[in-house]
C-alpha cells in the first residue's frame, strides 16, 4: 500500500528538481512558452502537447540536460490562466518510450494571442529596436487575426 505521504514527498521533489531546472534555463522556458502558445493558437480545436510544440529534428533528439525544464513550460502556462490541462497523450519522442505528456486547451484566445505577441515582440528588441507603436500594430493586427481564427507566423 502506498502511502499518501510518500506520494506527496515524490511530487515535492519533482516538482523542486523542474522548478532548478527552469531557473537554469530561463531563455529554454520563455522558447518553449512562445512555441506552446502558437500550437495551441494554431491548433483547430485549441488543445496541444509539447510534442505539437517541438519542431520536427528535435522530436528524435535526447536533451543533453535531460528536458526537465519543459514541465515548467507547461505548468507556467496553467498557472498563468492561458490553458488548461484536459488530460494525457503519449509522446511520439522515441527518448521519451511513450510516456504520457500533458494535453492543454487554450482557454483564453485573444489573452494568449496578445501575450504571445508581446513575447515575441520582447524577443525581437533583444536583436532591434523596434518602436513602440510599430509593436502595437503587430500585437492588433495578431489579436485581429486571432479573433478571427487565423493566426499565421507572419503576423506574430
Amino acid at each position: 500500500m502506498i502511502l499518501l505521504a510518500t506520494i506527496a514527498e515524490g511530487e515535492r521533489r519533482r516538482d523542486e528538481g523542474m522548478t532548478r531546472a527552469a531557473a537554469r534555463r530561463p531563455d529554454r522556458v520563455t522558447l518553449g512558452r512562445q512555441a506552446m502558445l502558437r500550437a495551441l493558437l494554431q491548433s483547430p480545436s485549441g488543445t496541444a502537447s509539447l510534442d505539437d510544440a517541438t519542431p520536427p529534428d528535435e522530436l528524435t533528439s535526447q536533451y543533453a540536460d535531460g528536458g526537465k525544464w519543459r514541465g515548467q513550460v507547461i505548468r507556467s502556462l496553467i498557472a498563468d490562466g492561458f490553458a488548461e490541462h484536459i488530460g494525457y497523450v503519449k509522446t511520439i519522442r522515441p527518448a521519451g518510450h511513450r510516456r504520457p505528456i500533458a494535453l492543454l486547451r487554450l482557454t483564453d484566445r485573444t489573452a494568449a494571442a496578445l501575450h504571445l505577441c508581446r513575447m515575441t515582440a520582447a524577443l525581437a528588441a533583444k536583436e532591434t529596436t523596434p518602436t513602440a507603436g510599430t509593436v502595437e500594430a503587430a500585437c492588433s493586427e495578431t489579436l485581429l487575426n486571432t479573433d478571427q481564427g487565423i493566426l499565421s507566423n507572419e503576423s506574430v
